[in-house]
């Protein structure tokens, strides 16, 4: 049980960056405190990217087994994930 979490660790992270940035948006949007998404973004992203990349640089040292080379490649996936979807949202005006 472990293993698959430690696998799916960069997936996590990545699921939990997305439900927060557009959840906190949708919250925003609907109070009318479009002004705070850029920044609470900003902030989730750079937490969510420190974790991923601690995930992949904890995988690589220790490449020799498969479990921790797979942890670190979806991890790596998971990071172009949240740099994309972050890229999205600062784009694009949060409340329309």
């Amino acid at each position: 049980m472990m293993r698959a979490l430690w696998i799916a660790a960069g997936a996590i992270v990545w699921a939990l960056h997305f439900t927060i940035i557009y959840g906190y948006t949708a919250l925003a949007c609907a109070r009318g405190m479009s002004h705070a998404v850029p920044w609470v973004a900003g902030a989730t992203t750079l937490v969510a990217v420190a974790l991923a990349i601690a995930i992949i640089v904890k995988g690589y040292t220790n490449k020799s087994e498969f479990i921790d080379w797979m942890t670190a490649t979806v991890a790596a996936l998971a990071l172009g994930a949240i740099v994309m979807e972050t890229f999205g949202l600062l784009l694009v005006p949060a409340c329309v």
